[in-house]
């Protein structure tokens, strides 16, 4: 059962998992509490092999606006910094980066500081139309982190990149639109169903061969073209050989929907 008051929701249905950050009194921005039980909530949907595609979103009016400037910056900055130097601090950024499914951000409001950067890691992002954007660190005389200068130059383009993270400029959704860095703006009523939809088509889809694009896009990301080549020859060559593959034969041969299973 899903409780109303916690930090981070986390609900799964027709193998889709969204995950939300229930801080909305705070417009979503992230204390140790929501930093704890956001990475948490990745790793489960990484771990469960019923998911097949996961959302993520925010209450209310904010995406994520970072983190929470009264617990966290200001005179709690040193212990931020302690705790990320220590390894102490949970972040949801690395079970997203090690994430085997698809992620689907649907931004629905301010998305800014490491709110963007983690709207960064998700494979598709969909915007409402009230969605922001900013790389904001350097308005808090601080940088952003490594994911923001390796992702977002090959979203938007160097330059683009560059005048983002040089000025911590609030982006809308249209301008996100035109630069590449959402793929749709929808209303904000829509906003969920059209991410339930994206991911509703790609679960339809034969899961190991999902996995294995996925998979393909990460060494993609990361300029890693001799592991791209034999992660897709060693891929095909074991989907040609799977069970969802004979059933999507079968299933064209007699004219109708195949039934994946994911072996």
């Amino acid at each position: 059962m899903v409780d109303p008051n916690d930090t981070v929701l986390y609900e799964l249905s027709e193998h889709i998992a969204t995950v939300t950050i229930n801080r909305p009194d705070h417009y979503n921005s992230l204390n140790y509490l929501a930093y704890k039980e956001l990475t948490a909530a990745f790793e489960k949907a990484n771990s469960d092999d019923a998911v097949r595609a996961i959302i993520f979103t925010g209450t209310g009016k904010g995406f994520c606006t970072g983190d929470d400037v009264k617990e966290l910056l200001g005179s709690g900055a040193a212990e931020l910094s302690r705790r990320i130097n220590s390894g102490e601090l949970e972040v949801p950024s690395e079970p997203m980066k090690r994430s085997d499914k698809p992620i689907i951000a649907a931004v629905n409001g301010a998305a800014v500081g490491y709110g963007m950067e983690l709207s960064l890691l998700a494979d598709i992002r969909v915007a409402s139309t009230s969605a922001r954007f900013s790389e904001m660190f350097v308005k808090r005389a601080i940088v952003a982190g490594s994911d923001s200068f390796e992702l977002l130059p090959q979203i938007v383009g160097v330059s683009a990149a560059a005048e983002i993270l040089m000025t911590g400029d609030l982006i809308g959704a249209e301008e996100a639109l035109q630069m590449g860095l959402v793929s749709k703006v929808v209303s904000e009523e829509r906003l969920l169903g059209e991410a339930r939809d994206i991911a509703r088509r790609i679960t339809v889809n034969g899961p190991l061969a999902v996995r294995a694009t996925k998979m393909a896009l990460n060494h993609a990301k990361q300029g890693k073209s001799e592991e791209l080549a034999d992660h897709l020859g060693a891929a095909l060559a074991s989907l040609l050989a799977s069970e969802d593959h004979k059933e999507s034969t079968s299933a064209f041969i007699e004219k109708r929907t195949p039934k994946y299973t994911g072996r």
